[in-house]
């Protein structure tokens, strides 16, 4: 009997409708542990945008200020001594970094490196009058 692929899927379907999924998740062992997680969930959730704004406003104090630049916190997460972080952590934080409207955030400031240096001779100019 030759298998061709029509009937191999229709064997696999089969296969996984006679699968109970519902019974791999294992219950709560009680309401109050499900409560308990719900609430703690809510906490670290607003304890990691409390931690991710921190990063996002130090990262544009830097930039405005002239220090860094996009690509200066691009390549010291790729870059650089493994020991100083987690490298899931870095992968988090390099996320972060490229959300589109981290980048635009920082094309805003910037607008190419021309666009940098006229920002700069603006400043100093009204600095020194």
């Amino acid at each position: 009997m030759k298998l061709t692929k029509s009937k191999l899927r229709e064997i696999i379907r089969e296969e996984l409708q006679k699968e109970d999924w519902a019974s791999a998740k294992q219950p709560y062992s009680s309401k109050e542990a499900k409560t308990i997680m719900d609430d703690s969930l809510r906490m670290w959730s607003k304890d990691l945008k409390q931690v991710k704004g921190r990063v996002v406003k130090d990262w544009m104090e830097k930039a405005k200020a002239g220090v860094l630049d996009f690509f200066d916190i691009e390549k010291g997460m790729t870059q650089g001594d493994a020991s100083r972080a987690h490298p899931k952590e870095v992968a988090l934080l390099h996320d972060l970094l490229i959300n589109d409207k981290i980048i635009d955030r920082f094309r805003s400031y910037f607008g190419g490196k021309r666009g940098m240096n006229n920002r700069l001779k603006k400043r100093d100019h009204y600095k020194f009058k």
